[in-house]
């Protein structure tokens, strides 16, 4: 497929990632994700929690970052030629997934093949500036991420109970009965994959993830660490339990040792270190400073001097003054604190107006759609009305006075609506931009249309946003509300046939 990543392994083998795309835009840029299930029955383990997912790498194209993931279950001959001293000869059973494995097992599987590949093949590697990546077990975050399509979904279709599968989930998913697994494990990648060209992340064997189980607090986590965690389901699991939010408990021992099942495997991930060079740990302390403030404190300047200029009409670089001010250790620890706070919150709700711009972009470009559409309707039944009822003389007319009659209704109810979307549309264009400043429409058009580029109706949307985005920006320039314009553009923009 078109973006497959394919590693060396041991024994001229290899093995195949899917690039995964997080949109980022800065060193602490990251993307909130809703992950879990909003079923009490599961509520326990896996109610609907608010995480934060970025990538490793720098994608060629921006605002992106990556990271990789393993294309297929690990397979037993990729899993004996990366742990065995021997190279195995294939066969198409050593095809099936590497199953029998405990936790322990599966990151000392990542260890081996990232020693392997940074001595063999470091060339190969991804690298994120001075440091090369490494192979480990993918993150429940990162998992669930990638199960439920990532962004090749839409934002309804991640939220729902499984990755759309419009040909019945046996194409995709091998579960317990008849119609699909038979009760026996089968061979990696014969079925469909999912958007994002993940094959049996769903089904066949659970996997087992980087991190330890916990249970749910309704707004979080529960604080006990217990074993280690597997997603997914397997090959017993009924159909109508197969679900992307599923996650069990699997100690780590049990009497005999590692705990190992057949109906366990895993897949892994390829990232980086966070902090990868000098440079970039400049980047995160810059980005840190910035987090939740308005304007960036002033650096450099005494304490004296910073104290006698007007308060700053920042209030969390306010706090930053009075707390390096202040002489009493108790005062400047609760200022510090009260400061660590305010960014926190600011920062909050810096991304619900990033989020609620990129919603209204979305939107707007929706409407300009509908507009162009409708108008290109109107001006073409206003044509052929003209031409059959309203030329020449009744008499020499192809359409009768009952005929016109009724099509004249026909326009008139189009024209109607066309002019009540021409005003939802104004009215959209007024509120975007009274709500939101140039730069935040423009930092969010730009996020918006790069998560558009990855299908053709998303592309086609994308240019009735650009049109949008024009409208809104001409109108915070003059504020002249103008229709007409605004119609005409959102009908140019629509495709000519």
């Amino acid at each position: 497929m078109e973006g497959d990543v394919i590693l060396p392994l041991p024994c001229g083998g290899a093995m195949t990632f899917r690039r995964i795309n997080v949109e980022s835009t800065g060193p602490l840029s990251d993307v909130r994700i809703d992950l879990g299930s909003s079923d009490d029955l599961w509520g326990y383990s896996e109610n609907t929690l608010a995480h934060y997912i970025a990538g490793s790498f720098a994608a060629d194209k921006a605002p992106t970052r990556y990271f990789l993931i393993g294309k297929y279950e690990v397979s037993q001959l990729q899993y004996k030629a990366v742990v065995e001293n021997d190279c195995p000869k294939p066969s198409m059973k050593l095809r099936l997934p590497q199953n029998r494995v405990g936790w322990f097992d599966a990151v000392s599987f990542a260890d081996k093949l990232s020693q392997w590949l940074l001595k063999n093949a470091p060339d190969k590697l991804p690298r994120e500036q001075d440091e090369l990546g490494f192979v480990r077990l993918p993150t429940e975050t990162e998992w669930e991420y990638v199960a439920r399509g990532g962004d090749a979904v839409s934002i309804a279709d991640f939220r729902e109970t499984t990755f759309p599968m419009p040909d019945g989930m046996e194409r995709y998913v091998w579960f317990a009965g008849t119609r699909s697994a038979n009760g026996k494990m089968q061979l990696t990648g014969l079925l469909m994959p999912n958007p994002l060209g993940v094959h049996d992340i769903l089904g066949n064997v659970d996997e087992i993830v980087w991190d330890a189980f916990r249970l749910n607090r309704l707004d979080r986590l529960h604080g006990q660490i217990g074993g280690f965690t597997v997603r997914g389901g397997n090959y017993f699991t009924s159909e109508q339990d197969i679900r992307t939010s599923q996650r069990e408990e699997v100690p780590y021992f049990d009497s005999a040792g590692p705990r190992r099942s057949k109906t366990t495997g895993f897949r892994v991930a390829v990232s980086a270190p966070v902090v990868v060079s000098k440079e970039r740990l400049t980047e995160i302390k810059d980005g840190w400073v910035a987090l939740g403030n308005e304007q960036a404190p002033s650096n450099g300047a005494s304490l004296t001097a910073k104290l006698s200029e007007s308060v700053n009409d920042d209030p969390v670089a306010e706090l930053a003054t009075l707390s390096e001010f202040a002489t009493d250790e108790n005062m400047r620890a609760r200022l510090q604190r009260l400061g660590s706070i305010m960014r926190a919150t600011l920062d909050a709700r810096n991304r619900q107006r990033d989020a609620a711009a990129r919603s209204g972009l979305r939107m707007g470009g929706v409407i300009c759609q509908q507009v162009g559409q409708d108008g290109k309707v109107v001006t073409v039944m206003s044509r052929l009305y003209k031409q059959l009822c309203s030329i020449g003389s009744e008499a020499d007319r192809l359409y009768s006075k009952e005929q016109c009659e009724k099509r004249k209704q026909r326009l008139d109810e189009e024209e109607g609506r066309y002019l009540r979307n021409v005003g939802v549309y104004a009215d959209s264009i007024i509120e975007v931009a009274r709500n939101y400043d140039g730069e935040v429409l423009a930092e969010q058009k730009k996020l918006l249309l790069a998560k558009l580029e990855n299908s053709e109706g998303g592309r086609r949307l994308g240019e009735f946003v650009k049109v949008y985005s024009l409208h809104a920006e001409k109108y915070a320039e003059n504020w002249l509300v103008k229709r007409d314009a605004w119609s005409e553009g959102c009908r140019e923009a629509f495709p000519q046939r």
